[in-house]
């Protein structure tokens, strides 16, 4: 029989469209009828499989599912940077090796922490968790608890594309004083938010003098990390520049039907259709093998090639096969099945973000194949 072994696609049977004017019918058995000599059209279905969309996915990117809903998980980003005294208190420059009060000064950078592989472009974040650490390697406080008023650290979470701000925290040396060799550690829920090309923490420092004594070494430094975590994304926009889809099914087809087919066949076509709304367009080949490593193996007595499709979604495309391949379908070793894969390159049709070849992407997308093969046979006499 012919069927398709993918537990979620009902199995399939050939069927029969008779220009004698019998209609169409399905055919019961694994056989062609003998009856009277009719010109019959055995359609037989090769795969009905859906594609996966993750060999457009970046490495760090993967599908899963969170309280039945599907999502994206992404891989930690991650950054830290040290903010010298010397950058931090120009001042501080002229007394280096001196023993004297730490003068005031105030100071603002950032921190970018960039998606770690370029293909990612933006995340349309669920949630996740932000950790941001602020280490004092300085041999006194910055945040001069004792002074009035203390010192603060400000920290700002914006969009790396927009700027736009994501969430952000105040350290008060009133609440919470940051001694030297000290580390403060916050942890800051994310979402819904988007982040496109990654994120910037922006750190101003205020210390205000408050006569505390210190031997001035410029070349101590706070430290400030960065880390989002546990990240859950509803989709993701990512760079599809030529990039390899490669999928392998095996489906049902009797050995005996094929060398029936085989022997009888007065001519023969196919047709593929593909049902997906992914952004992707480009070429496509489609192998029909008797193994999986036959598969794509350029030797023509060992798969059947097709040649010349497109991901173009919904329009059916045609193509003829010649005796010769029908005969090397029916030579496969496998009494019950053939191996059929699909081999693309593929690119994005979206321009966001002034990028081409870009695609969004939701972990719920699939392309789903549906490839046929119609044979012209005599029946009877």
């Amino acid at each position: 029989m012919l069927a398709i072994i993918r537990p979620a696609v009902s199995r399939l049977r050939p069927l029969l469209l008779s220009a004698a004017g019998v209609g169409l019918a399905v055919l019961a058995a694994c056989e062609l009828p003998k009856a009277p000599e009719w010109d019959i059209r055995v359609m037989a279905p090769f795969s009905s499989d859906p594609m996966s969309i993750v060999d457009f996915l970046p490495a760090l990117i993967t599908a899963d599912s969170l309280d039945g809903q599907a999502v994206f998980r992404v891989e930690a980003q991650q950054q830290d940077t040290a903010y010298s005294l010397g950058e931090m208190c120009p001042a501080c420059l002229a007394l280096a090796g001196q023993t004297v009060a730490v003068p005031t000064f105030e100071y603002t950078d950032s921190l970018v922490v960039p998606f770690s592989d370029t293909d990612l472009v933006s995340v349309e974040i669920l949630s996740a968790a932000l950790t941001l650490r602020v280490r004092n390697n300085l041999n006194f406080d910055p945040l001069r608890p004792t002074a009035d008023p203390p010192g603060y650290v400000a920290l700002a979470v914006r969009d790396l594309a927009s700027g736009a701000l994501i969430d952000s925290l105040l350290i008060s040396g009133a609440s919470e004083p940051l001694p030297a060799g000290d580390t403060l550690e916050y942890v800051l829920d994310i979402g819904p938010a988007q982040l496109t090309d990654g994120f910037r923490v922006w750190f101003h420092a205020s210390s205000p003098d408050d006569g505390q004594t210190v031997q001035i070494d410029n070349n101590l430094s706070v430290v400030l990390d960065a880390a989002l975590d546990e990240i859950v994304a509803a989709a993701v926009t990512v760079l599809v520049d030529g990039d390899t889809l490669d999928e392998r099914f095996t489906a049902e087809v009797d050995q005996d039907f094929r060398q029936e087919l085989a022997e009888r066949v007065d001519s023969a076509t196919y047709e593929l259709v593909l049902v997906h709304n992914v952004e992707v367009d480009g070429t496509l080949e489609v192998s029909i093998a008797g193994s999986e490593v036959d598969l794509f193996s350029d030797m023509p007595d060992r798969e059947v090639r097709l040649r010349g499709l497109v991901f173009t979604a919904g329009v059916p495309q045609y193509g003829e096969l010649n005796k010769e391949q029908i005969e090397c379908i029916e030579r496969f070793p496998n009494p019950d099945s053939v191996y059929v894969g699909y081999r693309g390159v593929a690119s994005g049709t979206r321009t966001d973000f002034g990028r081409p070849n870009l695609s969004r992407l939701t972990p719920d997308l699939t392309l789903d194949t549906e490839l046929t093969v119609t044979s012209k046979i005599r029946v009877g006499g």
